[in-house]
């Protein structure tokens, strides 16, 4: 079966920045050095059936300052189809400048801004509006990594994504279900967020909120994304490296071909990336 990854990192800690993978800078994850090293396109094996076709590599602080740069060295090192998704801060006052050095990588198609807690005060942000028109009127997508419990946060992004609907917005991790209980929560936002045609979601990040996470646990969010998000808006990444803190990169697909409903297997694993990021 094809598999387009549609979310993933490369490290190579002597060409870039990576501030955020030191000890002394947050996260504080005690695991964290099992991902403090160098990763490669050479490190993502699968085996029979399954065959990698094409990746989405999304920004890992390459260099935040200049983050054309992971492009270009991907560019460099990386002989699989792959789009690539920069590192962007919304807030900051000379996008103009930087839209224009991604737009010269043809790899690029859209751009992140990890929002986090933050969702709400920074896309209500007029600041960031401004930087979004910029993004829409060069054709980028952005990807949103937000909880679905914040929902100040998905109101802001629901309606930003009203706001151009001609941009493609894709909600990173299906926006963290694992992180709480209470999952009707999750479940009514991302309700709230389906109602919007041009955004999509990410089956990945299952680690970021539990380790040991098991097939059972991810079911009853698949079937709500299905529900919800139904044949062409769903799209499935491993996060890698980060996924190796629960199994290795052939295991994890193993199991999400498994997870995800039959009769939208080939959509979910390779089509809608190919759609969403490819173009």
């Amino acid at each position: 079966m094809k598999i387009i990854d549609a979310h993933l990192h490369l490290f190579d800690l002597q060409a870039g920045e990576y501030r955020w993978l030191s000890p002394d800078n947050p996260p504080f994850w005690p695991d964290k050095p099992v991902i403090a090293k160098n990763f490669s396109e050479s490190d993502l094996v699968v085996s029979a059936p399954e065959q990698l076709s094409g990746f989405v590599h999304i920004e890992a602080g390459f260099d935040n300052a200049k983050p054309w740069r992971e492009a270009d060295y991907l560019a460099q090192h990386c002989h699989m189809p792959f789009r690539a998704v920069a590192g962007f801060d919304l807030l900051a006052g000379n996008n103009q400048h930087v839209i224009s050095e991604l737009l010269k990588r043809p790899c690029i198609t859209g751009v992140r801004h990890i929002l986090d807690d933050e969702a709400a005060s920074v896309l209500n942000d007029a600041e960031a509006k401004g930087s979004l028109a910029l993004l829409a009127e060069a054709g980028l997508s952005f990807d949103a990594q937000l909880s679905l419990y914040d929902t100040a946060g998905v109101q802001a992004l629901s309606a930003v994504a009203a706001d151009f609907p001609a941009m493609s917005f894709i909600l990173n991790h299906a926006g963290f279900p694992l992180a709480d209980k209470n999952i009707k929560v999750w479940q009514d936002n991302l309700k709230a967020l389906s109602r919007a045609d041009n955004i999509a979601v990410k089956l990945s990040g299952w680690e970021m909120h539990n380790r040991q996470w098991r097939a059972d646990d991810i079911a009853p969010v698949v079937n709500t994304v299905h529900q919800y998000f139904g044949e062409s808006r769903v799209m499935t990444g491993s996060n890698f490296p980060l996924c190796t803190w629960h199994s290795d990169y052939d295991a994890f697909w193993r199991t999400i071909t498994q997870a995800v409903p039959a009769v939208y297997a080939d959509k979910w694993l390779s089509e809608n990336t190919l759609d969403w990021y490819f173009g």
